[in-house]
Formats: C-alpha cells, structure tokens, sequence
C-alpha cells in the first residue's frame, strides 16, 4: 500500500483524489504500521489538511504539520498504536 519510505517515513501518494480516498487509503495503510512511524501523506485535495486532522484526532494519532510544496499538499503525522 505506501508508494516508498523517505527519510524514515512512509509516503503515501494520494495526488489526484478527492475526499473521502485519501483518508481511506491511509486507514488500509494504518494496517501495515507500526507504533511510532511516521507517515507523510501527498494530496492535491485542498480539504485534505481539514480531512486528516479530524483523522487523526478520531484515530488517536499526532498530527504533525501541513505544508505546500507547489501544487502538492504534504501532511505528517505519528501512527499511535
């Protein structure tokens, strides 16, 4: 499910989708992690940043930061298991 690992992190590419796929394909990737890994999502959805914050906090995770790089979207957060 991730696309690669990058400086320790998990990057899950989810460019060119829309709300609700990006959240789902973190919850099918949530199955292959461990406590403490960090994943960086990448998203084009601009309500993606809205979208895993609240992903986070139901899931009990720790949001990170959210940044843009051009036209991508980066979002971290810290698997807690």
């Amino acid at each position: 499910m991730k696309d690669s690992v990058e400086n320790d992190e998990i990057v899950l590419d989810t460019s060119g989708t829309e709300c609700p796929i990006p959240v789902l394909k973190a919850r099918k990737l949530a199955k292959e992690l461990k406590n403490g890994d960090i994943v960086k999502i990448i998203a084009t959805d601009p309500l993606a940043k809205a979208d895993f914050e609240h992903y986070c906090l139901q899931s009990g995770f720790d949001f990170i930061e959210s940044y843009n790089e051009g036209e991508k979207l980066i979002i971290k957060y810290k698997f807690i298991n």
